[in-house]
């Protein structure tokens, strides 16, 4: 192969891969209505150089910490078995989005469930209790 046409298929390569990156949909508000689970996968993956990424991740770890408060203070109670035991040490929120965004992809039914059933479902899945 001569130098010119390998020069030409790198190119050919970088320019697709740069095509690729540039046509990942941008977040808009209609994101931040969290109509579905969709809708916090979308905000909680928004890369670093969209305008709305501080928005956008901030919702995604306020949304999730909201979820799992709700889930602990509702397993409080004397008569309802916890569902969500987090490991020792806990991870970041950080981790756990990553981890979040992860199960998503794994997950592509739990999608278009309502926003706080998917991060429920996501949480006792990736969170279960060891039996007593």
């Amino acid at each position: 192969m001569s130098p010119y046409r390998a020069l030409a298929g790198l190119l050919l390569i970088i320019a697709l891969s740069l095509a690729d990156a540039g046509s990942a949909a941008a977040i808009t508000s209609d994101e931040f209505l969290l109509r579905s689970g969709a809708d916090v996968v979308a905000l909680c993956a928004t890369p670093a150089s969209d305008p709305l990424y501080t928005a956008a991740v901030h919702m995604c770890h306020g949304f999730g910490a909201g979820i799992y408060q709700t889930m602990t203070a509702l397993m409080r109670h004397d008569k309802i078995a916890s569902v969500v035991c987090p490991p020792n040490p806990v991870p970041t929120r950080n981790e756990t989005v990553e981890r979040f965004v992860g199960w998503a992809k794994r997950n592509p039914q739990q999608l278009p469930q309502p926003a706080a059933e998917t991060v429920a479902r996501f949480f006792m899945s990736e969170f279960p209790c060891q039996p007593r």
